[in-house]
């Protein structure tokens, strides 16, 4: 391998489908073979999506596999993941989910994304869900103790994911997901819309994005006399078949007011920015989350927001949110109200969230992921990698030594 220009980095990407995994990918792939073209870079996905949204460069290659049910995927973790880490002479891999191979022929790197996976398993989750989730979490706690580090996305799940697997804190590092707001703030509303003025949610459909809930606060917020509310619009691909149930049911009981709430279902990722683009007011009543992208594009797009009132979105959206008790569905049509009925307070955390979005960029995730691998290939002795941080840059925190007075960075 002497001689060899540039250095080679494996990004697994094949537990990403939709959501949040996808978001990250089709974002930073893109710019971190941009900002290191003289490294070489080969992507593994399992979605067809996803590889049609990553542009072609010429340091990156992309790798479909095929589609695998759980056996196939812990074989992949234990074997088939190194092999072609062995095979393309990797001298990092990179996991862009909650397990890497336990015996790669390089360093390792595993980005713990997924907040169900350290969660107790939901007792009402069917049994093949808690199966699939006790799995992965038995193959982050494997991560977590082989990998040389463990990236988190934001400072408060570093703290209690690490702790809960045991990560020591030099081994943790976190590095913030970022937004490009242009696309967000020149999109226009589309055909398809509802004609009538609309609030909206976007989140892939998982109990935890406490949906139903939502519906449940349209419904109060409706009640109240002196509103007449706009519509409920919810985008979201139904990943958790049962609480995808409750929600048609919650809609169902709404009686007349069911025909004001439209369940999209998964809309196309270039689709999404016309949906903020038409919404009076978003909504993101998620209580648990190791980010919350959504936050920032709702920003970006300049709507007010209401938002759960969790630790990380404070850590993201600062003060330019309206903060409710995602438990409590009155809390969150109290919130919806105020900010329907006080233009003066919309206009005010519109201004913040336009100021809060320029402390995310996906350029700042994708240079300080760059700092993340050159670090840990020094630390090996392995000084392949040419793409080299500018002067200006700020590498990856390690866990809680980071912060800056203006903001989480």
């Amino acid at each position: 391998m002497a001689g060899r220009d540039g250095a080679r980095v494996l990004i697994d990407g094949t537990m990403a489908r939709g959501g949040g995994g996808f978001t990250y990918l089709v974002n930073v792939v893109p710019r971190v073979t941009r900002l290191a073209p003289e490294d070489r870079f080969l992507l593994l996905v399992r979605s067809e999506p996803i590889a049609a949204s990553i542009p072609s460069a010429p340091n990156l290659t992309v790798e479909i596999l095929p589609e695998v049910g759980a056996a196939g995927r812990l074989w992949f973790t234990g074997f088939g993941g190194a092999r072609i880490a062995s095979r393309w002479r990797a001298d990092l891999y990179f996991s862009a989910g909650e397990a890497a191979p336990a015996h790669a022929p390089c360093p390792r790197i595993a980005s713990f994304r997924n907040p169900t996976v350290f969660r107790p398993a939901d007792p009402e989750c069917p049994r093949g869900d808690r199966l699939r989730l006790l799995a992965l979490r038995t193959l982050a706690r494997r991560s977590a103790r082989s990998c040389e580090r463990i990236l988190f996305v934001s400072e408060d799940s570093a703290r209690w994911i690490g702790d809960a697997m045991g990560v020591p804190p030099e081994r943790r590092a976190v590095v913030h997901h970022g937004i490009d707001p242009r696309p967000w703030q020149a999109a226009r509303p589309i055909g398809s819309m509802p004609p009538r003025p609309y609030i909206l949610s976007v989140s892939s459909i998982y109990r935890y994005k406490n949906l139903s809930r939502l519906i449940e606060a349209y419904r109060l917020l409706a009640e109240r006399s002196e509103i007449e509310p706009p519509d409920l619009v919810i985008v979201g691909a139904e990943l958790h078949a049962d609480h995808a149930r409750r929600m048609r049911e919650a809609r169902a009981g709404l009686g007349p007011l069911a025909e004001r709430v439209h369940l999209l279902g998964e809309v196309p990722y270039a689709e999404i920015p016309a949906w903020y683009a038409g919404a009076e007011l978003f909504v993101f009543p998620s209580f648990l989350e190791t980010f919350g992208h959504p936050l920032l594009e709702a920003m970006a797009s300049e709507l007010p927001v209401v938002a759960a009132d969790i630790p990380v979105f404070h850590e993201i959206a600062g003060n330019a949110v309206r903060y409710a008790d995602p438990f409590k569905a009155e809390d969150l049509a109290a919130a919806m109200a105020e900010c329907l009925l006080r233009p003066d307070a919309c206009a005010t955390l519109v201004a913040r969230g336009r100021e809060r979005v320029r402390l995310f960029s996906w350029e700042r995730s994708a240079t300080r992921l760059l700092a993340l691998f050159s670090s840990v290939l020094a630390e090996q002795g392995v000084d392949r990698l040419r793409w080299r941080p500018p002067a200006c840059a700020v590498s990856p925190s390690l866990y809680g030594r980071h912060r800056s007075g203006s903001g989480w960075w």
